[in-house]
């Protein structure tokens, strides 16, 4: 790409030019992440790093369903194009439909939601409640005599656990029953309703806290330090335990739990896991954590989390991302973290946010959902036209930072003069520089211009260089790209940048 230069006439120089980024590492100190090619941030907030290695700010969501300003804790699609969802106000949790179905009252103030899908009715749970289910028109609640926390579907039969006085039973239903579990059984055929129980395999000192199923016929029984998975069979005589996807991984919260194409991905004490399919051993667990890189950085979010149970996630299958919404102190505020492996598991991105606060999400059918305290807003991509009105367009300060860039050479001392930024899009945004001890030393300004025939979000955007003359002295650098806070329409990639140094005699 073109280079302008600040320097003085006949004078040469260094160009030392950052690319090819990468997500948040944590994984050391702030300044020992140095690497140019396949740069990593220390923070982003609000902003991704793509496939190509390209920073792009996140799109903006818009509101679909806009609800009684209370936190929306859980949400589920009933149809292809409706939802359900868990309301908290101010003395209980309500559910409600986005069609205006309602019941009040459901479960009381701080209960933790879960919703499925079987036999066409979204199924809802709580702790120690009875199930509840919803089938477009109306709630209802079983008749089963089972008060499970948390459930899922598999094999034409609803699996449901946490039980408060049975914290190791698994209860499966009577084959397309989802009413009769073994209280209120009495066929007597493989179709039959039964339970397992799982205590001499964990220790009874353990509980199971979440499921989930993968492959059609396997499901996956975590406790707090533990996971099993089971391999299923329409006749449940057949069913049996696989012994080697069992390892002493387990599950934070039943709501982490998220399938990924062929995969299980779930969050643990120390990170983000997988199951997967291996072609060396058949099911595997990823016992290293997908997370290594911001292992400090998760386990703060988990450890400052007041109600661990609540914490949920979704997986986004066109982006390849898996959210994870951590609720923090107060009733409006969360945390989300993203992960983006589409690279695969050894290339993953991570990034944070916090817009509209997010406690829950849903995906179907390219739509990604997120309940706010707002309502429902459902996620735009990057080809959204925002000349068609920013009304119910909501978007936060967009934030990347880098750790401190020493230019290849930690010791000596630079003499810079001039700074370039590559960019595309539209709209503004800042880069504001500081020295290895955190001294302010510029804040620039960057106007995108929008070229003739410039696609906005297209594989290959047009691009331009951005130069600035930078007469700084230092041994390092940090920069900060940003929007202004009230800025929620500038669509910002940031390809590139360099530094232009003076070139040693």
């Amino acid at each position: 790409m073109s280079r302008l230069s600040y320097a003085p006439i006949a004078v040469k120089s260094n160009e030392n030019t950052y690319y090819g980024f990468r997500g948040i590492d944590r994984s050391h100190d702030i300044t020992a992440m140095e690497t140019k090619e396949n740069q990593h941030f220390w923070n982003l907030e609000n902003c991704s790093v793509d496939y190509r290695g390209q920073l792009s700010r996140d799109p903006a969501s818009y509101l679909y369903v806009e609800a009684s300003r209370f936190p929306i804790t859980a949400l589920r699609f009933w149809s292809r194009e409706n939802l359900v969802f868990a309301e908290e106000d101010s003395a209980r949790v309500n559910l409600v439909s986005d069609t205006g179905i309602r019941l009040d009252s459901a479960y009381e103030k701080g209960a933790v939601v879960h919703m499925t899908n079987f036999k066409g009715r979204v199924r809802i749970f709580s702790p120690d409640q009875a199930i509840k289910d919803f089938n477009g028109t109306n709630f209802g609640t079983s008749t089963a005599s089972a008060k499970p926390s948390f459930g899922v579907a598999i094999q034409r039969r609803l699996a449901i656990a946490g039980f408060k006085d049975e914290p190791n039973v698994i209860k499966f239903s009577r084959v397309d029953e989802p009413n009769i579990f073994t209280d209120e059984e009495s066929d007597t055929s493989t179709a039959k309703a039964f339970f397992i129980d799982i205590s001499d395999l964990i220790g009874t000192a353990d509980v199971i806290t979440g499921l989930g199923t993968f492959e059609a016929n396997r499901l996956a029984v975590f406790t707090n330090d533990q996971t099993l998975v089971y391999i299923l069979d329409p006749d449940y005589t057949q069913w049996s335990l696989d012994s080697r996807a069992n390892l002493r991984i387990g599950c934070i919260a039943h709501g982490t739990i998220a399938n990924a194409g062929s995969d299980l991905l779930f969050c643990s004490r120390r990170g983000i896991h997988s199951i997967m399919r291996s072609e060396q051993n058949g099911v595997t667990i990823a016992e290293a954590s997908l997370s290594e890189e911001i292992e400090p950085l998760y386990q703060d979010l988990v450890r400052t989390t007041p109600d661990q149970s609540a914490i949920k996630a979704v997986y986004d299958s066109d982006t390849q991302t898996y959210h994870v919404f951590f609720p923090r102190k107060g009733n409006q505020l969360t945390k989300r973290l993203s992960m983006n492996f589409r690279q695969g598991y050894e290339a993953v991105n991570f990034q944070l946010g916090d817009t509209l606060f997010p406690r829950c999400g849903d995906f179907l059918g390219g739509r990604l959902m997120m309940g706010t305290s707002d309502g429902v807003y459902e996620t735009l991509d990057r080809s959204f036209s925002i000349e068609t009105g920013t009304a119910d367009l909501r978007r936060s300060q967009m934030v990347a930072e880098t750790p401190v860039l020493w230019l290849g050479d930690f010791m000596a001392t630079k003499r810079c003069h001039t700074f370039i930024v590559q960019a595309s899009g539209t709209g503004r945004f800042f880069v504001d520089a500081f020295d290895e001890n955190g001294t302010d030393m510029a804040s620039l300004e960057v106007n995108l211009d929008r070229l003739e025939g410039d696609k906005l979000w297209g594989d290959q955007p047009l691009k331009a260089d951005y130069t600035f003359p930078f007469n700084h002295v230092f041994r390092g650098v940090m920069l900060r790209f940003r929007t202004e806070e009230t800025d929620q329409e500038s669509n910002i990639t940031i390809i590139s940048f360099a530094f232009l140094t003076h070139k040693d005699k």
